[in-house]
């Protein structure tokens, strides 16, 4: 039996409950059955959650509309000149609030436990944390070769035309010194070469859902979410304008693995949020890729800046 991919389902215009599991779960503790107000003035737990989240959300929102400036800017590789200056950095923020929003689901979770060796030795910590580390390896590892090895993000344009449009795309490699040479790191790109821009910011929203899930079976495994509550959850309006953003933008790949090839995200929403998520640009949701399997790629241009030989594999 062939095993269906699992489903994201956003509602941009009905008051639904919130599509973050952990947020509703959080929303609906029993009570007495968390200890932050003991543990040196803690949030409460769903405090840490929405903080978190919305670190994340926010800098995803404003790296997608630095993005889709980008495209509206530089129609071509031949007119991005220093359009694409400070694009690295908003990545960058979106890495790091993801990386950190590990620990504050570990900060979450210490929150159902009077002292540390009971968090420690709890079976229920364990498989969290078991269950994250799948899902955090690959944004650990890029925050972790930026901060600790010396690498950097390097950005990649590369005209595409097709029949009925014509844009430019944009990626990325992670830059390291290796064998006396500068180029893309083997530990990152023995397959993906490059990596686009738009399918990684989508990787980190579907990120944030699947961390959702991973507290939502703690939660649930310490017998601490209240049941038959119905009461709804709301998702905000942050949720819903990162989402929109997202879909301005085009939806493509290079040598990466798009995570719509494993995960189902479906967006639902009226005419409003229809004419919300329209940009105009060539390969979005409301402006979709000709079927036509004929098109071809343009120059390619790749930032050189601090690269005192760049090579890019081939």
């Amino acid at each position: 039996m062939v095993q269906s991919k699992p489903e994201i389902i956003v509602a941009l215009d009905a008051q639904t409950n919130s599509p973050l599991k952990a947020e509703i779960c959080l929303s609906q503790l029993k009570p007495n059955t968390s200890f932050h107000e003991i543990l040196d003035d803690r949030r409460h737990p769903l405090g840490i959650y929405n903080v978190s989240i919305a670190r994340i959300i926010k800098k995803l929102t404003v790296c997608c509309a630095r993005l889709e400036e980008l495209f509206l800017a530089a129609p071509s590789a031949s007119t991005l000149l220093a359009k694409k200056e400070g694009l690295i950095d908003y990545i960058e923020l979106c890495l790091y609030a993801a990386a950190e929003h590990v620990d504050d689901l570990e900060a979450i979770a210490r929150c159902f436990f009077k002292d540390e060796r009971s968090t420690a030795t709890s079976r229920h910590t364990k498989q969290l944390k078991s269950n994250m580390k799948p899902i955090r390896d690959r944004i650990s590892g890029f925050t972790n070769a930026i901060k600790h090895s010396q690498s950097r993000l390097r950005i990649c344009s590369v005209d595409f035309v097709q029949d009925t449009g014509t844009v430019c795309l944009h990626g990325f490699f992670i830059e390291r010194f290796y064998k006396r040479e500068i180029g893309p790191s083997p530990i990152f790109h023995s397959t993906e070469r490059l990596m686009s821009v738009t399918s990684f910011l989508w990787s980190v929203l579907i990120y944030l859902f699947s961390m959702s899930d991973a507290l939502c079976e703690f939660l649930r495994g310490m017998d601490v979410v209240e049941h038959g509550s119905g009461e709804i959850v709301p998702h905000s309006s942050l949720l819903r304008q990162c989402v929109i953003a997202l879909a301005r933008l085009p939806l493509y790949s290079f040598n990466d693995v798009h995570p719509f090839a494993k995960t189902r995200f479906i967006v639902k929403g009226g005419e409003s949020a229809r004419q919300e998520m329209r940009s105009n640009i060539y390969g979005s949701i409301m402006r979709r890729w000709s079927n036509n399997p004929s098109g071809f790629s343009g120059r390619l241009l790749w930032d050189t800046r601090g690269m005192e030989r760049p090579r890019v594999s081939k």
